[in-house]
């Protein structure tokens, strides 16, 4: 009995942890203000439109992603697109000292990409006994 009890405790706390790695639109939108607050240092202004644009952001990622009938590469130039607009959103909003450090954390962010169903390419051993 103890055994079934400590199986089922610890298939709970999995499953737990696998849910909790999905991020609401509004906890990346906080997220990534918190991130923006820190790294510009945004007035009281900035940080409100600013969240307001990230959520609206946060959101429409959400539906393309969750958008079943376009393919991967459709979803990720919509995100990229969508990234883009937002950037010029962001900027317009930014002090001139501000927007030189936001084109550097542009220039270093990543392109988003669509994770894709497929396995990867599997690469030959290159041992051989």
């Amino acid at each position: 009995m103890k055994k079934l009890i400590l199986t089922t405790i610890g298939y709970c706390l999995v499953l737990n942890l696998t849910f909790a790695q999905q991020a609401t639109p509004e906890e990346i939108a906080i997220k990534a203000t918190t991130e923006l607050v820190q790294k510009l240092n945004l007035n009281d202004d900035q940080k409100a439109a600013v969240s307001s644009i990230l959520l609206d952001q946060a959101k429409a990622e959400e539906e393309v992603l969750n958008d079943s009938s376009s393919s991967s590469e459709a979803k990720t130039e919509s995100l990229n697109k969508l990234q883009t607009e937002i950037d010029g959103k962001v900027s317009q909003l930014l002090t001139e000292d501000q927007k030189s450090i936001y084109q550097k954390l542009i220039a270093e962010r990543p392109s988003k990409a669509i994770p894709t169903a497929t396995h990867p390419a599997k690469t030959e051993s290159t041992t051989s006994e």
